[in-house]
């Protein structure tokens, strides 16, 4: 029997290689907890795995013939999306970078405490304020360490049910396309993208859920791509190529090492960073010099 593969390029185009699809997105041990004694924990890969099960499930039954989804389903998708956006590699590192800053800082307090003499360190530990044992706002060296060094198996389970709910409350369309190409996916296949950024201030084009023209995208299948909104888009929407092909220069942008395409082509448009809008925020400010 024949047996399926993919084409995966390197992000910036290079190195094609073909590869059967269950030996790509994969890395040894990414959310194993491991015990004092190195035993492994396996229960936040086991969720994963359950939780991919059920996607496959409803894409197969439900996606992949236009059929409308439960309530159930439709937060299942949800938490199927927030993960994707957690769970890649590129999250790790950013977390990890995230948490650099603090554990850094908290060893060198650590060291220069340990290195007062015993007069100072009892004037510096008066002068800190009262610290409840209860306190739930505080976080001690351990937990940032933790925190820094496994941030997936520490954040992961915590960032999904945080950004689940909110995924909820916006619409869900599904783009349907019969290109031949179709839509590509990547090794960090959820999009944040916000075309109306670029019209805002610097520190305010982060895309967010709060703005009005959010849309997330993740593809599915080379035939269906999940578009979540805050623009009454809903439904199944059949899409023609130009769409398909921005989507994936989307996609392409956001990878982090490498993108996957079901045939060996790659178009010029991927990797095209388009033209800055002649409203953008940076455009308008600098022809009235401010």
């Amino acid at each position: 029997m024949h047996k399926p593969y993919v084409w995966v390029f390197d992000r910036n185009g290079q190195n094609v290689r073909r590869k059967a699809p269950e030996n790509i997105f994969h890395e040894s041990d990414m959310y194993t907890t491991f015990g004092k004694n190195g035993e492994r924990d396996l229960i936040l890969e086991q969720g994963l795995s359950q939780l991919e099960m059920e996607f496959t499930r409803i894409r197969n039954s439900k996606i992949n013939y236009g059929r409308d989804l439960t309530p159930d389903e439709h937060i299942l998708l949800c938490a199927f999306t927030a993960a994707a956006q957690a769970r890649t590699p590129a999250n790790r590192e950013h977390q990890r970078k995230q948490w650099e800053r603090p554990l850094r800082m908290m060893e060198r307090m650590t060291e220069a405490v340990a290195n007062m003499t015993p007069d100072t360190k009892e004037r510096f530990i008066a002068s800190q304020p009262p610290r409840s044992v209860n306190s739930k706002g505080s976080i001690g060296y351990e937990e940032v360490k933790q925190m820094h060094e496994n941030p997936l198996q520490t954040l992961l389970y915590p960032m999904i049910q945080a950004t689940t709910p909110l995924l909820c409350k916006l619409d869900m369309a599904f783009l349907v396309s019969n290109d031949e190409i179709g839509f590509i996916t990547s090794d960090h296949p959820c999009v944040w993208f916000d075309p109306d950024s670029c019209r805002r201030p610097p520190m305010y084009r982060g895309p967010a859920l709060m703005y009005e023209t959010i849309e997330i995208t993740v593809p599915l299948s080379p035939t269906h791509c999940l578009l979540l909104n805050r623009q009454g888009m809903n439904g199944y929407i059949q899409v023609q190529p130009n769409v398909v092909h921005e989507v994936n220069r989307r996609t392409r942008f956001e990878a982090d090492e490498y993108f996957v395409v079901q045939r060996n082509v790659k178009l010029d448009h991927w990797f095209d960073r388009g033209r800055e809008p002649e409203d953008s925020w940076d455009r308008m400010h600098t022809r009235s010099g401010g």
